[in-house]
């Protein structure tokens, strides 16, 4: 399908939205065939947007070269060109993106999940149950795949930027398909990716410091802000009553949403779970609203993977699903990379994307309760350039916690990983636990396996089921901790 977007309706839309400012050398009308960031990417005619850290005025020179016929920016770069002055172009790009797309959104129901942990789990129990209710496939925007009707696609951000983000409505809805679930990173809001995105539903997980930094957010204020975003953006509001700040949480929904609805473990939850059984593999348990009760299992390891269960179904119900269609949605769920456990004679190994203080922190205490006694192992590392309290929270956790750890690179983007490991060392020694450094980590993880004797537990942490690497501003290919672990196992 092509799509066009007209000079008359992009300057009504950043108007209505107050963005606009001025638009210097723009005739009476033109028509865009495309809008675009990346100079690389300009056909003729196109609307090039100034927008990023990234960009430079040579950019903008390139896309002129290339037939671009007007730009969008907060500052007058090229004096002899169309341009549309915004006051903000992050955000004019998520106006325009929708417009050029036909708002796609506005035709979907649309999900989406913010929290520090457990969104990508809790997207594909909803998904699940989406699919078993209405008998297709649906889509879903996560931090494993893009789908949207078609072939499923690696992602390589939480939540795509605008332009990307808009497109992938509209294939959606191109392929027939009404209903997405999709992750929404604090960055996502701080860069104005989902910009007047009006969500369906919104679901609020959980809350901890994470993504402090240059690069992401400056304090912890920022990160909750952004969070908080969502529950000003969506119908129906669904929080988590375990999640720190619940109370602002609830007021800022309660002012914004149509309706709120609260999960959890107290009685006074409009949802709670209440009798949790470990089972193999997984677990079982009741879910109360105060008029009935309904057991429902799941296949996933990880106690805390039953509040995510939870939370899937408070938002479905919401969503008008039947309790069967739940049930059976979420019953024999299993995410690539997410507490996938690996079991070979007498050895167990669990591949986790935990990745900081709040999963770490919840992954250790329910293997501790779910393996008691078993010496516990782990293989991890730390980002470069992102949040440097993880390194301090996931050092002494694994040292509180672990028998053992093995350090390794993790994406480590411009920096040394032998460096990052050698600082989380630190945080280790101070509760005089065992640790070496592996910077490679397809031998960190084959030493590991290799070493690991029947009774222990062995965690690979971190990667899930992700085949690269960030190194040096590149994806680099790696081999995957769960493809790596199975065939250390022979599995």
């Amino acid at each position: 399908m092509e799509y066009t977007l007209s000079l008359s309706r992009a300057r009504a839309a950043l108007q209505a939205h107050g963005l606009l400012l001025e638009a210097p050398g723009c005739p009476q009308e033109l028509i865009f065939p495309a809008i675009t960031y990346d100079s690389r990417n300009v056909a003729p005619g196109s609307l090039f947007v100034c927008k990023g850290l990234n960009f430079r005025p040579e950019y903008l020179q390139s896309a002129l070269q290339q037939g671009a016929a007007c730009y969008l920016a907060q500052q007058r770069y090229a004096p002899s060109a169309p341009a549309l002055l915004v006051s903000d172009a992050r955000r004019a790009l998520s106006v325009l993106a929708a417009e050029y797309y036909g708002r796609p959104a506005e035709q979907l129901t649309l999900i989406g999940l913010t929290g520090t942990k457990g969104k990508t789990t809790t997207t594909y129990f909803i998904k699940s149950i989406l699919d078993v209710a209405l008998g297709r496939r649906t889509a879903v925007l996560s931090t494993v795949e893009m789908y949207t009707g078609g072939q499923s696609a690696e992602a390589h951000l939480t939540t795509p930027e605008s332009l990307e983000l808009q497109q992938c409505f509209a294939d959606t809805l191109a392929h027939g398909i009404r209903h997405l679930t999709m992750e929404v990173s604090s960055q996502a809001y701080k860069q104005q990716r989902v910009y007047g995105v009006p969500f369906t539903a919104g679901l609020f997980l959980n809350l901890s410091e994470d993504h402090i930094g240059p690069l992401e957010h400056e304090n912890f204020e920022d990160y909750f802000r952004c969070k908080l975003q969502l529950m000003k953006n969506c119908r129906v509001a669904v929080i988590c009553r375990g999640t720190d700040r619940f109370e602002e949480i609830r007021s800022t929904a309660e002012r914004c949403a149509e309706r709120v609805l609260v999960c959890g473990e107290d009685p006074s939850c409009d949802l709670w779970m209440e009798d949790i059984r470990k089972q193999d593999p997984g677990f079982s348990f009741t879910v109360c609203d105060g008029r009935s009760r309904r057991d429902y299992r799941i296949a996933m390891e990880g106690r805390f993977n039953v509040a995510n269960a939870l939370a899937a179904i408070t938002v479905t119900r919401a969503l008008g699903i039947g309790e069967d269609a739940i049930a059976a949605g979420i019953a024999d769920v299993t995410v690539p990379g997410r507490m996938n456990v690996l079991k070979k004679d007498g050895r167990t190994v669990i591949v986790d994307y935990a990745h900081n203080f709040l999963s770490f922190t919840a992954l250790f205490c329910s293997l501790r309760q779910d393996y008691p006694g078993a010496p516990i192992k782990v293989l991890c590392g730390c980002p470069g350039h992102k949040n440097q309290k993880r390194r301090v929270d996931i050092g002494r956790l694994c040292g509180q916690y672990a028998d053992f750890v093995y350090l390794t690179a993790e994406d480590p983007g411009f920096e040394d990983p032998a460096e990052i490991c050698r600082e989380m060392a630190g945080y280790i020694a101070e509760y005089h636990r065992r640790c070496v450094i592996l910077p490679d980590r397809t031998t960190a993880v084959e030493t590991a396996i290799a070493e690991l004797l029947p009774g222990e537990l062995l965690i690979l942490a971190g990667k899930g089921e992700e085949d690269y690497q960030k190194v040096q501003g590149r994806y680099d290919f790696y081999e995957s901790d769960l493809a790596i672990a199975r065939r250390c196992l022979g599995l």
